[in-house]
């Protein structure tokens, strides 16, 4: 059970959109602001799966295009100068606090022709060996629960310097192994979910210097909300925009630098609060 503490108070301070705050019994902080965290299922889905991303602070969206731009932007294969890419990525997640906890990540993409281009991806998150126990603290079974993704998309250029793209996910999350909870029994949670991007890219000069400038667009997580009983409420799934530019200039013939931003707003709704008299 530590282990499934730590992790859902690591997701809740990762994808909360207010601020920190002790709680007291009537779900305000301790100086007696209302609190009301937003939250939702299947948080993965918003974990940088490459080590570029992870590395520049989770930006992508306008990043100049790779392997893992299925992530990010799936509309900048269209500008990719090979004709074909695979990336695999593996990340142990946490590891300082909790051993077994990991992402793995693999997408490719394939160019059809001077504008088209179609890609695929397998987001998987394991999150280790985890004992539940019942209220009175009896052993209840072990499960390993584990989450994935399923992703496939298309690609098109729109013009010399704009494209767009598609993308369809399956999501299943099996966080219990079936195992009774309040009650009822659980069952691994299912979605579909679809994605809709733009990327636009214009070669500048700088300076003297070769640049391009680029500008994205992401709605993300587009898709049903996601159940892990037959009785229970469904939680909305991490729908999300992004927006982004990115400035590359050529230093020389082996060395570039970018400067790069996004802005993301989780689009879920903030739970009500109810006044005590409703």
């Amino acid at each position: 059970m530590r282990n499934l503490f730590i992790i859902l108070l690591t997701f809740t301070s990762l994808f909360s959109a207010n601020a920190q705050g002790v709680l007291n019994k009537d779900n305000t902080s301790i100086d007696g602001r209302d609190i009301n965290t937003v939250t939702t299922a299947v948080p993965f889905l918003m974990i940088a799966p490459d080590s570029r991303s992870g590395g520049m602070g989770d930006v992508g969206v306008a990043t100049t295009p790779d392997a893992s731009s299925q992530h990010w932007n799936a509309a900048k294969y269209s500008f990719a100068k090979n004709e074909l890419g695979f990336s695999v990525s593996y990340t142990p997640w946490l590891r300082a606090l909790i051993p077994d906890i990991n992402l793995a990540y693999m997408s490719g993409y394939k160019k059809l022709d001077d504008k088209q281009s179609v890609s695929a991806s397998l987001l998987y998150f394991s999150i280790g060996d985890i004992t539940f126990t019942n209220e009175q603290g009896q052993t209840m079974g072990q499960f390993s629960p584990n989450e994935f993704a399923i992703d496939a998309a298309y690609s098109r250029l729109f013009g010399d310097n704009i494209s767009g793209a598609i993308t369809l996910r399956y999501i299943n999350s099996n966080l219990t192994g079936g195992i009774e909870v309040g009650g009822a029994v659980s069952h691994p949670g299912q979605s579909v979910a679809a994605d809709v991007a733009s990327y636009y890219q214009k070669d500048v000069i700088l300076s003297g210097k070769e640049s391009k400038v680029a500008f994205g667009i992401n709605f993300s997580n587009i898709g049903a909300k996601i159940s892990y009983t037959e009785n229970a409420d469904k939680d909305f799934i991490p729908m999300n925009l992004r927006l982004g530019g990115a400035l590359t200039t050529e230093l020389d013939d082996y060395n570039s630098i970018m400067i790069t931003g996004d802005l993301n707003k989780l689009l879920v709704p903030t739970p009500p609060v109810y006044s005590e008299t409703e």
